[in-house]
């Protein structure tokens, strides 16, 4: 009689038991699948923030170290395009040419939105990700902002400018 007793308690408890083993599992994989899809998401984040930031050193010859600066050149600056007419011949250099009127150059300016984000650029994106320049600089998932730092480091004797934009790890989940 005990047996039958301690039976009908444990099998019940088995059952709980096995939920909770199963439960544990299928939210460690949710949490997996939810995880890729997060970085995903600020890896291409990251990826467009770079390219507004070599876009941006390559009209101004630094790269910007806040937001500010990088979200103001891509609304309102532009960048000068220069086209090239004719061919410089192999027994002239590209001045002498263009003071005989053998070539001509012709700058053109448009604005950075546009050439920042060129077709190229576009079709090279994670499509699963919309581009949405005004939340350029937020975390997906958060209210908060990528930090963003910019300098110069000394590499063999060379100095190259660098740049960071990053997060923690937490604020991504």
């Amino acid at each position: 009689m005990k047996a039958k007793q301690i039976a009908l308690i444990l099998i019940p408890l088995n059952i709980i038991l096995a939920y909770f083993v199963f439960n544990s599992i299928d939210s460690e994989v949710e949490f997996n699948k939810e995880a890729k899809v997060r970085i995903s998401e600020n890896v291409q984040k990251l990826k467009d923030l770079r390219q507004v930031q070599t876009k941006y050193k390559h009209a101004k010859g630094t790269f910007a170290d806040n937001f500010e600066a990088l979200t103001h050149f891509l609304e309102n600056d532009s960048i000068s395009i220069v086209k090239a007419i004719g061919e410089t011949p192999d027994t002239l250099t590209d001045v002498q040419a263009l003071e005989l009127g053998i070539i001509s150059r012709d700058t053109a300016y448009v604005l950075a939105k546009e050439t920042v984000f060129d077709e190229a650029y576009l079709d090279s994106r994670n499509e699963n990700f919309p581009l949405d320049i005004a939340n350029l600089t937020t975390i997906p998932y958060s209210n908060e902002v990528y930090s963003i730092d910019a300098g110069q480091v000394e590499k063999g004797k060379v100095i190259v400018q660098v740049f960071e934009i990053s997060t923690n790890y937490g604020t991504v989940f």
